[in-house]
């Protein structure tokens, strides 16, 4: 397990442990993410998820039921991030694959099903919410393939509404089919400017 600690534009620092593999903590937590997603739909979308169609909050619905139905299979390549409450922030399952960049074939780690937690996409404000943690879990990913000497480039599949955030993450897009790539530059950068924004949120 990793700590990591994620500052949000220096209003503080949320931290979050990196865990990586489908513990059991793991699947206790995307249970309670069930749990809750339920309530939200019970409470906010007048208890049909339909009704929530079109947000980030039914989008996560739909990537949680596709990391469940590949945990087992896919269980050595999950990650997660786990916040200060100790409960489950975000997941994803990612795997060593290749990629041609300027006519090079090149080794990558592709991220799939990216996700964070119901309390973390939904458009209210309910306690559990902590923000950083999709950018703790790639954060936590580089740092594990830079400890492991496994390639820093990563690529993952964005649809259209969250291209923004990746891109201010330092990915490009490649070939408009939303298939989007972290540089081993770019991903040095990342972590550099995540450096230092805790440094200058030390000092303020």
């Amino acid at each position: 397990m990793i700590k990591l600690v994620y500052c949000l534009k220096k209003i503080g620092m949320n931290e979050f442990n990196y865990v990586i593999g489908a513990t059991r903590q793991v699947r206790d937590g995307l249970i309670f993410w069930d749990e809750k997603a339920k309530e939200y739909v019970d409470t906010y979308y007048q208890g049909d998820e339909q009704n929530a169609r079109g947000t980030r909050f039914y989008r996560g619905i739909i990537k949680t039921r596709i990391i469940l139905d590949s945990l087992f299979e896919k269980g050595e390549g999950f990650r997660s991030v786990f916040d200060d409450q100790n409960l489950l922030a975000s997941a994803c399952i990612i795997e060593e694959t290749s990629i041609f960049l300027e006519e090079e074939l090149v080794d990558c780690i592709e991220i799939e099903s990216i996700v964070n937690s119901p309390w973390n996409l939904i458009k209210y404000l309910v306690p559990e919410k902590r923000k950083g943690a999709a950018t703790a879990i790639i954060e936590g990913i580089i740092k594990e393939n830079r400890e492991k000497r496994l390639s820093r480039i990563l690529k993952l599949f964005a649809v259209p509404e969250e291209k923004n955030f990746y891109t201010d993450l330092g990915f490009e897009e490649t070939n408009g089919s939303g298939e989007m790539i972290l540089s081993e530059n770019q991903a040095s950068m990342f972590l550099l400017a995540l450096d230092q924004k805790r440094n200058s949120t030390a000092f303020d």
